[in-house]
């Protein structure tokens, strides 16, 4: 559940010192807000650690490289970096901000829905996601029920589609991969029996 600073708009030199290398957590700027991102349920870090282990066993061999929730991304409207749960680039790009590398150019971004961070995941956060020129899938994965809801960009627009079966398979087109629903729900106690 993010924890969020505000007493006063926080300008973001004061954000870069409290987001920096050094730091015990991880801070997002939101228009002025700030907000710590911490620790969540297990159902959410299984799930997180299956997205990403099953798209760094697809992609081995490729250009393509899988980050984890520590990985900075910038974003070109309202927060200039966020931090999503998983997220995959293709000869990766960054940008040095206050000692830290934020990338540039995802192709790919998962969010993992909690009840306190499903609201901006949908919203807002997607919204600032979709400012990334590179970006071509947006994955909302629910940590309460098996539920996947892929956006997919076809040429500007955005179209989701909702995944809810353990044996449906999530198509990355743009990535040459497919992850089954059954993978990302793994251990999770999620799955029927």
């Amino acid at each position: 559940m993010p924890t969020v600073l505000k007493d006063r708009f926080v300008p973001l030199e004061d954000y870069f010192a409290l987001d920096s290398e050094t730091a015990p957590e991880r801070w997002e700027w939101r228009n002025g807000d700030v907000h710590c991102m911490t620790e969540a349920q297990p159902e959410h870090n299984i799930i997180c650690l299956n997205v990403g282990a099953e798209l760094r066993a697809r992609l081995r061999g490729s250009s393509c490289r899988t980050f984890t929730s520590d990985q900075r991304i910038k974003v070109h409207a309202g927060s200039p970096y966020l931090y999503p749960d998983v997220s995959v680039a293709c000869d990766p790009r960054y940008t040095p901000i206050n000692g830290l590398r934020a990338l540039l150019n995802p192709v790919l971004i998962v969010e993992v829905l909690s009840l306190s961070t499903a609201h901006d995941d949908k919203g807002t956060k997607f919204m600032q996601y979709q400012t990334i020129e590179s970006l071509t899938d947006y994955l909302l994965v629910d940590s309460n029920e098996v539920a996947v809801l892929h956006y997919r960009k076809d040429a500007e627009l955005w179209t989701p589609r909702l995944f809810q079966q353990a044996s449906d398979e999530v198509e990355l087109s743009a990535l040459g991969i497919a992850i089954p629903l059954a993978e990302i729900y793994l251990d999770s106690g999620l799955l029927p029996s």
